[in-house]
Parts: C-alpha cells; sequence; structure tokens
C-alpha cells in the first residue's frame, strides 16, 4: 500500500500519519489536507483539496456516489472528521511457531497453530508490538506501556524534532528501557543520556548520573547478538582516542561533549534485549515489571537533584540562616517550584504547572495526594502576601551540600508542604506574590525522616500507622511480599492509609480486590500472633496498639505470608454471607477468626464452629442488658476463650477419629 501513488492510498497513508502521530482516531480535513500537500510537496490550494474530497467520498460507502473500495469512513456526514477502514482481519507470527490472529482489529486475539487465507499479514510494526505484548503481560497492562511508549513519542518530538512511527516503539523504547532502569523523568533521559541520531555506533545510550559509573547500553526490544559488546567496547574507545568509528559520528560527538563527564568514571556496559546471555542485559519483560514496581512500591532513592538558588537581600547578602548543613529561608512560591521542576528535566511554565508530576518527591510522604486545601485556595486569591503568614512552609530532606550561591539536594524528598505544593501548582495563581518559609535538612535516616513529618505537620493530622508506611522494616516486608507472590495471585500490603494514591488504578490491574491488605490488619493479625495475650487489644484499641510496638526487627517472611493468605480467607469468607445480621456478627469476631486459622491451620468451617460456639456460650446463653456480641472479642480474656474452645473442637475431632477407625 505504502508504495502505491495513487491520489487516495496517498490520502490513506496520510490520514493513517495523522492517526498515529496525533494519538487519535478521526482526523479533520484541515490536517489531511495539510499533510497530502507536504506527502506531494505541493502547495495545499483549493484544486488539491476539492480533489482530496472527492477521493474520501467516492471511497466511502457512508456517501451516495460510494462505489469501488471502501478504504475511507467518516464520523458522520459532513462533520468532516475521517479515519481509514483498514482490513480487521490481520494474523503475526508467535513466539512458538503458531499464529497470533484478530478479527477485531486487535481489540481482542486468539492463537491458533494454524492459518486461513481470510488473514492478512500485519505490517503496521506498532501494532505488532502491541500484540506481542498483549500476549506476555495482558491487555489492561500492555496499554498502559503503549501510553508511555506513546507520551514518550510527543516529548520526542516535541523537544528534539525526532519523529519516529511506525518503528515498533523501538526509540521510545530507549528512552522507557533508561528512564525506568535508573528511575529518571523520561525528559531528563531525552536530554542528556540518549545518542540522538541514526549513527550511534552500535551506543544508544550513556546514563552517567551515577557518581562512580557510566553504563553504556545497547538496547532492543528483540534480539541482539552478544558479539555487540565488543563492537561497543571498540566504538566508544575509539570516540575517547578521538576516532570517529564506523557508523559512529552521533556517537563521537555525545562523548566529545560529555569528555569531562566520564572520562573519571568506571565504564560498565550493558544490553537490553530478549535473547543475550550476558550478565549485564537486561530482558524488556524485567523492564516492564521495574515500571510497575516503581509506581506501586516506595522507592529508596529518587535520582533527583535538586538546586536551589540562595535568595539574597537588599544589600545582595545570602539571606539564609544555617547550622552545618542544614538551612531555612524564604523564598517566593514560583522561584521554589521553577526549581523542583527543572531537577525533573523540564523548564516551568506555570500554563502547564498542572501536567507536571511531582511524585517523586513525595516517594517518603507517609499519606497520598491530598485534596486541594479551600483555604489556601482563598489565601491565594485574597491575601497573597500573608500566604507565608499562614503556612507552614516545606520541608526537604536528603544529602545536603552547600555549593556557595546554590543548595544542592541529592534524593531531595518533600515530606511536609505536599498539599501546599499541591494546590499552588493546580491553582498557579499569584505565584510571584507568595512568599514560602524552606527548611532544607541534611538527613537520610528513614526514621528520621517519619519523625520530621510527623512533629511538623499540624494541618491535617498524621495517623500513628500512617507513620509507620516510613519504618524500614514495613517496606522491606512489602517489597518482599509483593515480589514473591504468584503472578494472579499477588499481594500488595498498602501502607499508606489516607490520600489519594498514583497507583490506584495500576493497582486494581495487578492485584484482586481482596489481595490488598491493608497495614492495620496486617499489623493487628501478626503481632497478636507475636504476643497472644494482646489479642483482645488490637482488637479493641488498635490505635494504641500501634503507638506502643516499636517495630525494630525484620518481619518473618513465612509468617508475613501466613497472615496475608488469613486475611484474605476472612474477606472472601464474609463476601459469602448473605444476611446482614449473620454478616454482622462475623464481622465482630474478624481479629479471632484470622487468628485461629493461622495459628492453628484450620479451615473456614473449623474456625467458625469454633467461633459460634463462644458466641453461643458467652453472649447468647448469658446476654447481659446493654452488651455487644463484639465486646467478647474486645476482652482481654478472649484469647483463653479461643483456646479453650480450640481444645475442646480438637478433643471432639480426636474422638471421632478414634469411633471412625473402631468401625473399620
Amino acid at each position: 500500500m505504502t508504495k502505491n501513488t495513487s491520489l487516495k492510498y496517498i490520502i490513506y497513508q496520510s490520514i493513517e500519519n495523522i492517526l498515529k502521530r496525533e494519538q487519535k482516531q478521526y482526523a479533520s480535513l484541515q490536517e489531511i489536507y495539510q499533510e497530502v500537500a507536504t506527502n506531494l510537496q505541493v502547495e495545499d490550494k483549493e484544486n488539491l483539496r476539492s480533489q482530496i474530497r472527492g477521493r474520501l467520498q467516492e471511497c466511502c460507502h457512508q456517501y451516495k456516489n460510494f462505489r469501488g473500495e471502501a478504504l475511507f469512513l467518516t464520523e458522520r456526514i459532513k462533520s468532516g472528521k475521517w479515519t481509514i477502514n483498514a482490513n480487521k482481519k490481520k494474523y503475526i507470527r508467535g513466539k512458538n511457531n503458531d499464529y497470533i490472529i484478530s478479527s477485531d482489529n486487535w481489540a481482542s486475539i486468539e492463537i491458533r497453530k494454524s492459518l486461513v487465507n481470510e488473514y492478512e499479514l500485519e505490517e503496521d510494526l506498532d501494532k505488532v508490538y502491541k500484540i506481542k505484548l498483549m500476549q506476555n503481560i495482558g491487555k489492561e497492562k500492555a496499554d498502559i506501556i503503549v501510553e508511555e511508549l506513546n507520551r514518550i513519542r510527543k516529548l520526542l518530538k516535541k523537544m528534539k524534532n525526532i519523529d519516529k512511527i511506525n518503528d515498533g516503539y523501538g526509540t521510545a523504547f530507549e528512552v522507557f528501557a533508561i528512564a525506568t532502569i535508573h528511575n529518571i523523568t523520561y525528559e531528563e533521559c531525552i536530554n542528556k543520556y540518549i545518542i540522538h541520531g541514526d549513527a550511534d555506533g552500535k551506543i544508544d545510550a550513556i546514563y552517567y548520573g551515577d557518581e562512580e559509573y557510566a553504563y553504556i547500553y545497547q538496547i532492543k526490544i528483540g534480539n541482539i547478538q552478544d558479539m555487540i559488546y565488543s563492537t561497543m567496547r571498540s566504538n566508544y574507545q575509539d570516540c575517547t582516542m578521538g576516532n570517529i568509528p564506523k557508523d559512529g559520528v552521533d556517537l563521537y560527538h555525545f562523548v566529545k561533549d560529555k569528555r569531562e563527564i566520564l572520562e573519571n568514571k568506571v565504564k560498565e556496559f550493558r544490553s537490553i534485549s530478549d535473547n543475550s546471555l550476558e550478565d549485564n542485559n537486561y530482558q524488556p519483560l524485567e523492564i516492564y515489571s521495574l515500571f510497575f514496581e516503581h509506581i506501586i512500591l516506595p522507592i529508596k532513592e529518587n535520582n533527583l537533584v535538586l538546586h536551589i538558588t540562595k535568595p539574597l537581600n537588599k544589600e545582595k547578602q545570602y539571606n539564609v540562616a544555617s547550622w552545618q548543613n542544614n538551612f531555612i529561608f524564604y523564598i517566593s512560591a514560583k522561584d521554589l517550584i521553577a526549581s523542583l521542576v527543572k531537577a525533573l528535566g523540564l523548564e516551568y511554565n506555570p500554563e502547564y504547572s498542572t501536567s507536571v508530576d511531582l511524585s517523586l518527591y513525595f516517594t517518603d510522604n507517609v499519606r497520598g495526594e491530598l485534596k486541594t486545601n479551600d483555604k489556601m485556595i482563598y489565601t491565594i486569591d485574597h491575601e497573597a502576601k500573608n500566604f507565608v503568614k499562614y503556612n507552614n512552609g516545606i520541608n526537604i530532606t536528603g544529602e545536603v551540600k552547600d555549593l556557595g550561591d546554590n543548595i544542592c539536594i541529592l534524593h531531595p524528598v518533600i515530606n511536609n508542604g505536599q498539599q501546599t505544593l499541591t494546590t499552588l501548582m493546580n491553582y498557579h495563581k499569584n505565584l510571584d506574590q507568595i512568599i514560602l518559609s524552606v527548611k532544607i535538612t541534611d538527613e537520610l535516616d528513614e526514621d528520621v525522616k517519619g519523625k520530621i513529618s510527623q512533629y511538623s505537620n499540624d494541618q491535617v493530622k498524621v495517623r500513628s500507622v500512617d507513620m509507620l508506611s516510613l519504618n524500614p522494616y514495613i517496606r522491606k516486608i512489602q517489597r518482599y511480599i509483593y515480589n514473591n507472590s504468584y503472578q494472579g495471585e499477588k499481594y500488595f500490603l498498602e501502607i499508606c492509609s489516607s490520600g489519594k494514591k498514583r497507583y490506584s488504578q495500576l493497582l486494581s490491574l495487578l492485584c484482586k480486590g481482596n489481595h490488598i491488605i491493608q497495614l492495620l490488619d496486617f499489623l493487628k493479625l501478626y503481632f497478636s500472633l507475636e504476643n497472644e495475650k494482646d489479642l483482645g487489644t488490637w482488637k479493641n484499641n488498635p490505635n494504641a496498639q500501634i503507638e506502643k510496638t516499636f517495630i525494630d526487627k525484620p518481619f518473618d517472611k513465612i509468617k508475613s505470608f501466613r497472615v496475608c493468605e488469613s486475611i484474605l480467607r476472612y474477606e472472601n469468607y464474609l463476601d459469602s454471607i448473605e444476611d446482614k445480621k449473620s454478616k454482622e456478627n462475623f464481622q465482630s469476631s474478624d481479629l479471632a477468626f484470622k487468628y485461629l486459622i493461622c495459628q492453628y491451620d484450620l479451615t473456614d468451617e473449623e474456625a467458625l464452629k469454633i467461633i459460634n460456639n463462644i458466641n453461643d456460650e458467652y453472649f447468647y446463653k448469658n446476654n447481659e442488658k446493654g452488651s455487644k456480641l463484639i465486646d467478647i472479642y474486645k476482652s482481654s480474656t478472649i484469647i483463653r476463650r479461643l483456646k479453650e474452645q480450640y481444645k475442646k473442637h480438637m478433643d471432639t475431632k480426636e474422638k471421632s477419629r478414634e469411633v471412625f477407625y473402631d468401625h473399620l
């Protein structure tokens, strides 16, 4: 089709280009006119436009004068919006010499060992990539990855005028892979580390953001030959010696421009491919998994380098209070936000501030994103100059360096002031009139950072369970549980209990609803197993128990999985109860039920039988006026009652077994 030079096929190709480039379903007539004129290298005049309209209509069955092949479709008659009518029955070759086919333009796929003649080979490399991705990780996750790659394509065109379409997403994947491995923004990756141009000497990217190492990459979504490593080393060596390697002029200029940065770093050569057996090879599936993990799990370091210029007073002296590497000063909201955005590899523009994702700064924040504060909005509109008087300011922690005219923070975390910055970014009014107090603390210890959040945050109270989200042992067990759960039965320990989370939509794709374990539920059962006499107290007043619990050692991994499984079994059983009153009664015994199945490895039915025996003996038969069923399970004696009923259950079970064998 691409080789056909008739006008209707040039129009077809032009519409296809527009739809891919702009990532939309319909192209406007104006866009089609301009695209066709560009492809034909002629002026966009009315004579050409008339011919284009004629070809569109005669090849569209929605028009009266339709004849021949239906190449085009319109949203509705005279709407001026057009799309292409591609053949829906397509196939590609799979990994095991099978065929991946679709009859609905890849809305769904099917695997077959043989193929019938009505299916045509899919020649759109972008679609081929997406289909194989769907087969490997599922449609919903594949849609997320492709959305990211399309976003990168737009950035490449905007920032470097690189317009790659139908390349199987290879160019965008280079940016995606490096940004994911090193946990940096796409913008920073494009500006600093990708070697742009076709003459890259088999080296696609060099990441030099590490203090000690420079990582040199060859990147392919598919296969490479391991001999590429020797070519990469040879070409890089040529560049350092001032020689241009074969097909490597772009690499040469990159290395020459970065010579001072690269020369003292240890060089490590890496590859990204489906097939390489080298130790330094990443498989694409590893990259995708790491991408989702970065969104879902807290990261130890965000790899950002934030520079804040020290404010000056009227005498041109630094208006900053300091102690060792800790600083306190006042700065305009506009200047601070511009610095934050610049560290992400972006240029600050107030009109587009709402599209900037600051989430990397909040990786150690104890809550999700809070709602915009209405009182702040009022102050911004009516008392912008008094904002600093009413606001607690911004606390930033990280590895701090004093560089004279500016303060440099490595791995900066805003652990207090998230709501302030979110409100200012979303509203972006009067920023040059608003002054913020900023406190920069040279601190990397997670416990200390947690206390900074707790003691400095008064606008929205931080709960004790929220503070535990910073505990290193809780973060480690969260990561272990997530990474060691079976695919499809993956558990996620939700350690952030308040605020809107950026990962919520993704989490619903990766984990089934009942597989998302709330931190409070986990702690109540885990520590009830650790110290049984506290089971009633954990049920009665969990917040007080959390404040008394000092978590200073790793969690038992086997026990942690058993706790997750017990919580899941409770939730599933609760969902199966239809009677409202029975459900309420069962919820009263939730912690006790989980304890029984986790501690004694009982079936759901056995645990429920013990619970019913307790209900009968201590509530229904001796119901005191004003008492509630839940009071039994909040009492300090509940553990003794559970053990007594468990022993009776086991004795009865043993007697039944003996009777059974006596009859044999």
